[in-house]
């Protein structure tokens, strides 16, 4: 009871959180010019957001389908492509931000079971590198990104020394996450470390985790591979936000969007937001904001006679979160029509 309790007064304090954010933003850079940019936005342009959103979506199944694999799992690239496009549904349109996850972990091992040995942890083990080798692509591209514009000083130098400085702790973080996961060594050190310590049931749990990684050590050469596949993931993605500006009329130097969109993207993981509402379209409204970064195109922004930068910066916040949301609708339909087969029988 009091769990439960606890539970819904942390959605509505998330959800307080997220109306606060996005009221801000539209006070702070006018509803009614941010409603008329997003209405006034070339369909065309917008068309095809949607359509590469999708593709990142296909590449993403993809991704998951080598990493379910190299694990040994058979799990076809359909049911990999349905399952995960139902995960991207429940992530963005329930209040949690894991449900999706655990819908694909759910769907790999209720297939498997009654022909294969448990795979609960192993289907587990290949989504979290899902999420780790995404997260890391994002912070790759945001690094390079980040170097090339302190190299060119369009930014404010204190400014690019604070987000060099965010982005390099949260890229060393994953190389680090990743390296403990997947390097025999240092995972033997870690156990070694955890049992002299007398952290028995951390020990217990440590061992469980290696084991369903198991597979994945010392695979560098496949896991390189898949890594590719997840900056081909983050390219498309990072790409509906240049055709929404586009769309928008606005005018944004490349490296901006390889710069800020992995900072964006990592916040929306966090636990204020709710269906990927609230945090995202604050910091972008900011970064977006920021003086000389966005521009109206030749056209201006709606055709408007004055650009307004506050106004078009939140709608490049928010029409990229509106298109995600309708092409994830698709995921909603696989979701409420997916089959209530039985785990496969063994000939």
């Amino acid at each position: 009871m009091a769990a439960a309790k606890f539970r819904s007064l942390w959605m509505w304090l998330r959800l307080v959180a997220v109306v606060t954010i996005l009221w801000w933003v539209v006070v702070r850079s006018g509803g009614a010019h941010i409603a008329a940019a997003i209405l006034s936005a070339d369909g065309r342009w917008v068309g095809a957001a949607a359509v590469v959103f999708f593709l990142s979506i296909v590449a993403g199944a993809w991704q998951w389908h080598l990493l379910l694999k190299i694990q040994g799992i058979r799990f076809g690239f359909m049911d990999c492509f349905r399952s995960y496009y139902s995960g991207m549904f429940l992530n963005n349109f329930l209040p949690g931000t894991v449900g999706g996850d655990a819908l694909r972990v759910w769907d790999v091992h209720r297939e498997q079971q009654a022909t294969h040995p448990p795979s609960l942890g192993k289907a587990a083990a290949s989504t979290l590198l899902d999420r780790l080798m995404g997260f890391s692509a994002l912070s790759f591209f945001s690094l390079i990104a980040l170097g090339l514009e302190f190299q060119r000083q369009e930014l404010p130098r204190g400014l690019m020394i604070n987000l060099l400085k965010a982005v390099g702790a949260v890229s060393g973080t994953f190389v680090l996450v990743l390296v403990l996961l997947l390097s025999r060594r240092f995972s033997s050190a870690l156990q070694s470390v955890i049992h002299a310590l007398g952290f028995e049931r951390l020990g217990n749990i440590h061992a469980k985790i290696q084991d369903a990684l198991h597979a994945y050590r010392a695979r560098w050469g496949s896991i390189a591979g898949v890594f590719l596949v997840a900056c081909l993931v983050q390219l498309l993605r990072v790409s509906v936000h240049a055709l929404c500006a586009f769309a928008l009329q606005l005018s944004l130097a490349p490296a901006f969007f390889f710069s800020f969109i992995p900072l964006i993207a990592l916040t929306a993981v966090l636990p204020l937001n709710v269906g990927g509402w609230g945090v995202p379209q604050g910091l972008a409204t900011y970064l977006y904001g920021l003086p000389g970064i966005l521009t109206a195109s030749a056209v201006g922004l709606a055709g408007a006679a004055v650009f307004d930068p506050k106004a078009a910066a939140a709608a490049l916040a928010f029409l990229p979160t509106a298109i995600g949301m309708l092409v994830m609708l698709g995921g909603g339909f696989y979701f409420v029509f997916r089959p209530s087969r039985e785990p496969r029988k063994s000939p």
